[in-house]
């Protein structure tokens, strides 16, 4: 399979700390030259090297406790989120956003919509040509690449996520072009990297550094959490994957909300995985009547067997779970069964 390589760029973490370092060393080159003018003798150094260090403890322990307070004030303003797991057909696609306006689209649905719902629905919840923090493509199928091209020049991306499998479709060039000619920030993330997008948290458990050159067992799996209340996403990661995963223990699965994996088919969604998670409510992204046996009856019987409400958006349409900061959650559906 050929492999394309693609532009790194840095992330928001990465340009803060440098402009954090630039910073310190222009403070400490203007301290030293003011040291030099002032005092010649050596105890006069001494004496400014000291208050050099001095105030290098001070700023840092300022700058901790500001990032601190900013943190503090995301979770403040945000008492709500919501997680909407869209009907986009015969693909996938989730939307949060909280009240801070901090928004994260896992997904992009099914290029083959020739009703481009996923479009429709951005520009009802955040707008024409509105912000999204963090794109996340979970794998690069075309049910869960869907338009990107299109998000990425309509839409004001600010960081996007892939996994660094590669794949030889039209739909993925047109998607990687889209990337170069963004100035989105890109990051293929690895199992066990922990980061913050305004009041989310979201703790990497798939792929690992060493790609399983699988296209589907290398999606991006996380655990997002808003204050107490958490879902988890796997992409299309197979039963073997979730496997993986559980058996680190060191990991807690523990969510509110699990988006089944793979629509709900019968290789995701193992009794194991389910057991683990224990989530309150799940949820499968399918289409009607999709000729892949979408959802699974045995993935469905597994949830029945375990008292898990379930909704899906073939039955369904777009699912809303809004989230409260205490861990309590509403659920609204676009439609009745």
């Amino acid at each position: 399979m050929a492999y394309r390589k693609k532009k790194k760029k840095l992330t928001r973490k990465q340009k803060k700390q440098q402009k954090k370092l630039a910073l310190l060393v222009a403070i400490i080159l203007f301290s030293f030259l003011t040291g030099l003018f002032l005092g010649k003798d050596d105890q006069s150094r001494i004496n400014f090297n000291d208050k050099i260090n001095q105030f290098k403890e001070e700023w840092t322990l300022l700058f901790k406790e500001f990032s601190s307070k900013k943190n503090d004030e995301n979770l403040e303003s945000s008492q709500s989120a919501y997680f909407r797991i869209l009907d986009v057909g015969q693909g996938s696609s989730t939307l949060l956003q909280s009240e801070d306006g901090t928004t994260i689209l896992i997904d992009s649905g099914r290029y083959e919509d020739k009703e481009k719902k996923i479009l429709t629905y951005l520009d009802h919840y955040i707008g024409t040509g509105g912000k999204i923090d963090l794109l996340i493509f979970t794998h690069n199928d075309s049910d869960h690449i869907g338009y990107g091209d299109l998000i990425l020049q309509y839409y004001d991306v600010q960081e996007i996520w892939m996994n660094g499998y590669d794949s030889t479709s039209k739909i993925y060039e047109r998607v990687l072009d889209a990337i170069e000619n963004s100035q989105a920030r890109y990051i293929e993330p690895k199992s066990g990297e922990n980061h913050q997008v305004g009041p989310f948290d979201l703790e990497v458990l798939n792929p690992t550094v060493e790609l399983r050159n699988n296209p589907n067992d290398d999606s991006i799996v996380t655990k997002i959490s808003f204050a107490d209340f958490s879902g988890l996403f796997s992409g299309d990661a197979s039963i073997r994957v979730e496997k993986d995963i559980v058996e680190e223990k060191s990991i807690d699965l523990d969510a509110d909300l699990l988006l089944m994996g793979h629509h709900g088919s019968k290789t995701s969604t193992s009794e194991e995985w389910i057991k683990a998670v224990q989530p309150k409510i799940s949820v499968y992204s399918a289409g009607g009547n999709n000729g892949y046996d979408h959802p699974g009856k045995e993935t469905i019987n597994r949830l029945e067997k375990m008292a898990i409400p379930f909704y899906g958006t073939s039955k369904n349409g777009t699912v809303n779970v809004r989230a409260n900061n205490d861990g309590t959650f509403t659920v609204e559906t676009e439609k009745e069964e």
